[in-house]
């Protein structure tokens, strides 16, 4: 459902600095948006800043440390299919049952060296490079495993380590990671208080241009009647969250093509995007960026602050 767009959405294209005092902590916000980011770096990225704040949480003995950072890091990826944890390879629906190694690469349990499971070959050591360094460092060194398979769209198709089903992410789509630890005042430990958060997040977000969107009762994510908008899969280590939510601004729909995946494993169910609700009036990814941020600060009342770009 639409209703009038207020001026003051459309003009909310920076971070909003506002000071909430329901929290002594802050969240970053680290951007790649401008331009379009290749799904491993993003991943990669989730991995170099959650080992970091691992082994200060382990050097100080503590479930909180000063050095304890929370991040919200923004992508826009290139095109690229994820399968979560409890998704099937059934889901994919262009294989069949004679695809056996495609099949086999993807599947929960296999483990070999040209499985299609995004994942470290050896453990992050700690680095005195800065961020940046570090990510692209571990990307040239040959420890990450990359070995997708491929769509016939020729986009990548990896199995990774969030909840949830297969989804899509591609250029025109807002692509959040927030990396928050959970165990701390203003959040609760409790990963499906965290994703109805995450939900309200998107809810507030469409608010602000006009649109009325919805949760399910059975499924995760934000709706427009019974159109996904949103896609929400996450996942955590000691209370640190990784992974996020995927909003789509302006993809091409084509890429959740029935024929080629079942969306979030729902056979029934479309997706949508702003362009299709708003038309020529939908904003760009930075502008709707802007707004998510300052809704992000709204729901978990904290203070959010704009760090540096990420170089990818």
């Amino acid at each position: 459902m639409l209703r009038p767009v207020s001026k003051r959405c459309i003009q909310c294209t920076h971070i909003s600095k506002r000071r909430f005092s329901t929290s002594e902590f802050s969240v970053t916000v680290r951007s790649s948006l401008g331009k379009t980011t290749p799904y491993v770096k993003g991943w990669v990225w989730q991995h170099v800043l959650l080992e970091k704040r691992l082994q200060h949480l382990r050097q100080s003995n503590s479930h909180v440390n000063i050095q304890d950072n929370d991040w919200l890091l923004l992508f826009e990826h290139d095109s690229v299919y994820t399968l979560g944890r409890g998704a099937s390879e059934e889901h994919l629906k262009f294989l069949t049952n004679e695809d056996n190694e495609a099949l086999e690469r993807l599947s929960k349990k296999y483990r070999g060296d040209n499985a299609a499971r995004l994942q470290l070959r050896s453990k992050i050591q700690s680095s005195e490079e800065n961020d940046d360094q570090q990510v692209q460092a571990l990307i040239e060194g040959g420890i990450i495993q990359d070995t997708p398979v491929y769509a016939p769209n020729n986009a990548p198709i990896y199995r990774i380590e969030r909840g949830g089903e297969v989804t899509y992410h591609g250029p025109g789509q807002l692509v959040l990671y927030p990396m928050l630890n959970l165990r701390r005042a203003p959040y609760q430990q409790d990963l499906h208080w965290y994703l109805r958060q995450i939900e309200e997040v998107i809810i507030r977000t469409l608010r602000q241009y006009g649109i009325e969107s919805n949760r399910d009762e059975i499924n995760t994510g934000v709706w427009v009647g019974s159109n996904k908008i949103a896609a929400v899969g996450v996942s955590s280590s000691r209370w640190i969250t990784t992974h996020g939510c995927a909003l789509n601004v302006k993809p091409n729909l084509e890429f959740f093509n029935k024929e080629i995946i079942t969306p979030c494993g729902i056979e029934e169910r479309d997706v949508t995007s702003l362009y299709d609700l708003m038309g020529d009036d939908c904003p760009s990814v930075q502008e709707v960026a802007g707004v998510v941020v300052q809704s992000f600060g709204d729901v978990f009342g904290v203070d959010m602050t704009e760090g540096n770009s990420m170089q990818t």
